[in-house]
């Protein structure tokens, strides 16, 4: 008798695993660059991408969106406030991917981020369960790039009809969808648990 495939319920990290980022940090982040608050978000997004998939490293993100050169202490405040911003846990998504396991779903997670939050996210004991745990930074690639999902299917050994990929942001989700997956759109922890 063959054995059932194997089921994969592939997680995003940020908005999905994680809550947003508070707004106390994010103006914290904004009064330590010295970026008016209305126009941070711009300038923290413009180059993330490249950051997310180590084209950049934290120095050459941080000095960019600031526009001059960072002295060491204030670099590492920067970064370990972003990281800080980004490890906030929610709860209920993890423990509704925990029931998804129960239920005979292998958990995995797949989120853009730079290394310093990929590092800090890896060391998260409640994310245990997920393995492996891709990163942009490591990939080379960001959602909704087409190879990320073909690297992600590598890296599970797994055929897309059978990788459920929950992700909040519709690019992301119209991309796995276009590779085959079975993918939707994050908006409750309550879906996690309909699957």
């Amino acid at each position: 008798m063959t054995p059932p495939a194997t089921r994969w319920l592939l997680c995003d990290y940020g908005n999905v695993l994680s809550l947003a980022q508070p707004a106390a940090d994010v103006a914290a982040l904004a009064s330590m660059a010295k970026v008016p608050e209305p126009d941070f978000g711009e300038r923290y997004w413009a180059d993330r991408a490249a950051y997310d998939r180590a084209e950049l490293d934290a120095r050459s993100y941080w000095e960019r969106l600031v526009g001059e050169t960072l002295s060491e202490s204030t670099l590492h405040e920067l970064v370990a406030l972003d990281v800080k911003s980004w490890t906030n846990l929610n709860t209920a998504s993890v423990e509704a991917a925990k029931r998804a396991a129960g239920r005979g779903f292998r958990l995995a997670l797949l989120s853009n981020a730079p290394v310093e939050v990929a590092r800090a996210v890896e060391r998260l004991e409640e994310l245990a369960p997920f393995r492996p745990r891709l990163f942009s930074c490591d990939l080379g690639a960001t959602k909704p790039h087409p190879s990320v999902y073909a690297t992600v299917l590598e890296g599970l050994a797994a055929a897309p009809a059978s990788v459920t990929f929950v992700d909040d942001r519709p690019d992301n989700v119209d991309a796995a969808r276009r590779a085959g997956f079975h993918a939707v759109l994050f908006e409750d922890p309550a879906q996690i648990d309909g699957l």
